[in-house]
């Protein structure tokens, strides 16, 4: 490799970080640990690498910029939380570098070496996995970056989310009290802590009310409308079908509305649904879905002012980590009216079938 081709990126991967890391190395950034700077210092001696003048002026300065990385731009629930989050960043003179990675990790470390080159000052994660090497090594060279909605396993790092434990629970809790017995869940994979902690909430409630947990009622996947369509066709099928869904977000829950309408049933005669985000199509006046809110643009609001507020302080060790509280938010879709409509009609000391057209076993 001759002199005149070596770059900083060359350096990077030589000495297995970030070419920003280099960078701070060689400005005497008090976030790079002594041994990943020693290591760094002795290739650049030993290479005779020199950067060039664009390179130091670039490495001294903020760039005021934010990569932000979110799993599907077709969802509607990350263009409300961008929103909230370029409304910050506009206000605190700061621009907001935007991506889809659709789920795969790959097009994460695309995009973040991707957004690194074109030199962002810190990172707004919303599509996290629990396990995501290319976020865990950001944080492991202390590089400013907060996770908005989802977390990694354990507690590592700055994060904005949703007691998404609490809101499953309570979104639970309500059709157990509307009647229902037999609820079933569809939920994102275990690979994220989103679709753990929802279904963590789902089993508490059933317990906590003493309510049979059957395994056949939980279907996990992608937090697509698809898995939603097609879980919502699985489980419609079942001799002992449920009588309620809980679709783990409105994007679910609007694939077990094409699903229910494609098998000629009605909700919430004929099923009740229950969804999770809050999403702008949840208050139409067809959807109609009983809900949790997920306080999208405070959450992009929140993420972005720690995000800055770390770039700004460069301590290695700051950390700032928020849990907001869950809202239910109930409509049409769950069929509490319906169930005190008929409960209304019926005479004194009868039992109550709130939802006559199921097939109660």
């Amino acid at each position: 490799m001759g002199k005149q081709k070596l770059t900083i990126r060359d350096i990077a991967k030589m000495a297995r970080v970030s070419h920003m890391t280099v960078s701070r190395a060689l400005n005497d950034d008090p976030r790079v640990r002594e041994e990943t700077r020693k290591r760094i210092l002795e290739l650049v001696n030993k290479l005779d690498y020199r950067p060039d003048a664009r390179a130091r002026i670039f490495s001294s300065k903020k760039s005021h910029l934010i990569g932000l990385v979110v799993s599907s731009i077709s969802n509607p629930f990350y263009a409300e939380l961008a929103r909230g989050i370029e409304d910050k960043a506009h206000e605190q003179e700061y621009n907001v570098i935007f991506c889809s990675t659709e789920n795969k990790s790959e097009r994460t470390e695309t995009y973040v070496h991707l957004m690194m080159d074109a030199g962002v000052d810190g990172f707004i994660f919303a599509s996290s996995r629990l396990h995501e090497p290319v976020v865990e090594k950001l944080i492991d060279e202390h590089f400013p970056l907060v996770l908005v909605n989802r977390k990694l396993r354990g507690e590592t790092c700055n994060y904005v989310v949703l007691n998404n434990v609490q809101g499953a629970y309570e979104i639970t809790e309500h059709l157990i009290n509307l009647g229902f017995e037999k609820i079933a869940i569809i939920t994102g994979t275990s690979n994220l802590s989103t679709g753990i902690d929802r279904l963590k909430g789902y089993q508490l409630a059933l317990r906590d009310y003493r309510m049979e947990f059957n395994e056949n009622y939980v279907i996990q996947g992608p937090f697509t409308r698809e898995t939603g369509y097609e879980g919502t066709k699985q489980l419609l099928t079942m001799k002992k079908r449920p009588e309620a869904i809980f679709g783990g977000n409105d994007y679910i829950a609007m694939g077990v509305i094409d699903a229910v309408e494609e098998l000629g049933l009605h909700i919430p005669e004929d099923i009740a649904l229950v969804g999770f985000d809050d999403n702008e199509f949840a208050s139409n006046q067809r959807i109609r879905l009983t809900t949790v809110s997920q306080r999208k643009y405070e959450m992009g609001n929140m993420s972005v002012q720690i995000l800055i507020d770390h770039i700004e302080r460069k301590e290695t060790d700051y950390t700032h980590r928020v849990i907001l509280e869950p809202r239910l938010i109930i409509r049409e879709s769950c069929g509490e009216k319906l169930w005190e409509k008929r409960k209304n009609k019926q005479p004194p000391g009868s039992e109550i079938e709130a939802f006559g057209s199921l097939d109660r076993m």
